[in-house]
C-alpha cells in the first residue's frame, strides 16, 4: 500500500498591511463622538416619524437605528475610559 504524494498549489503572499506609527487619540475620540451624535439624530428622526404615523418608517427601523446609536455611544464612552485609564497609569509611573 503506497500513499500518493500531495501537491500543494502556489502559496499566495498575504496583502501588505500598512503600519501606522502615530495614533491621534483626539481625532479618534472626536470621530467617535461625531458618529454617535449623527446616529442619535437619525434614531430620533426615525422615532419621531414613526410617532407621527409615517407609513414609510417601521418599528424595526426605529429599533435598529436606536441600537446603532447606543452602540456608537458605548464605543465612545469605552474609548474615553481607556484613555483615562492610560493617563492615570502614566501619572502613577515613577520616573
Amino acid at each position: 500500500m503506497s500513499i500518493a504524494p500531495m501537491t500543494i498549489g502556489p502559496i499566495e503572499s498575504a496583502p501588505a498591511i500598512e503600519k501606522k506609527t502615530e495614533t491621534d487619540l483626539g481625532g479618534s475620540f472626536g470621530k467617535a463622538l461625531d458618529e454617535a451624535r449623527s446616529l442619535d439624530a437619525d434614531a430620533t428622526k426615525k422615532a419621531e416619524a414613526f410617532a407621527h404615523n409615517d407609513q414609510s418608517v417601521g418599528i424595526h427601523e426605529v429599533m435598529i437605528a436606536t441600537e446603532k446609536a447606543n452602540i456608537a455611544l458605548r464605543y465612545a464612552t469605552t474609548l474615553k475610559n481607556k484613555a483615562l485609564e492610560a493617563y492615570h497609569e502614566l501619572m502613577q509611573t515613577n520616573v
